[in-house]
């Protein structure tokens, strides 16, 4: 019995202010990860003298190991769950995540008839409440389920 390791998830936050606190964190991480990916741009782009459409997609990578290290272990504090099944979880949410920041900036820009610079971090905020947050808290957490079923 001395071998015997006991793993202990973080408990869900039980009271509003936990889960808004958590939320915040989320957008902080979100926050940091907009500003890597942009400087990883502007270096790319900049010093690299690379094309901005060659940049863009290395410039998003960034933003997304930043986003998902952020996730893994500021947000959601899961650093001891499965690597490789957080970031499978995690690529399938974000490519999903593209595919609604376009749609939703397409409907708010030609429907709603909103400016672009309105449209972008609306759409995105929408997506990342409504979507990306809810997956990640599953993404996060079925991983620590399964590790502390061992």
């Amino acid at each position: 019995m001395a071998d015997e390791i006991i793993v202990q998830k973080p408990a869900e936050p039980s009271t509003w202010t936990e889960r808004l606190w958590r939320f915040a964190k989320s957008l902080l991480v979100g926050g940091v990860a907009t500003v890597a990916d942009f400087a990883a741009l502007a270096l790319l782009v900049e010093v690299a003298h690379l094309r901005e459409t060659t940049a863009n997609v290395p410039a998003l990578c960034v933003g997304a190991v930043v986003q998902f290290l952020g996730c893994r272990h500021l947000v959601f504090q899961a650093a001891r769950g499965h690597l490789g099944r957080q970031l499978a979880g995690f690529a399938v949410v974000e490519l999903a995540t593209l595919a609604l920041n376009g749609v939703a900036f397409h409907l708010l820009v030609t429907l709603a008839q909103a400016p672009y610079w309105l449209a972008r971090p609306l759409g995105t905020f929408v997506v990342f409440a409504g979507f990306s947050y809810p997956l990640w808290k599953w993404v996060f957490r079925s991983s620590l389920k399964q590790l502390a079923a061992k």
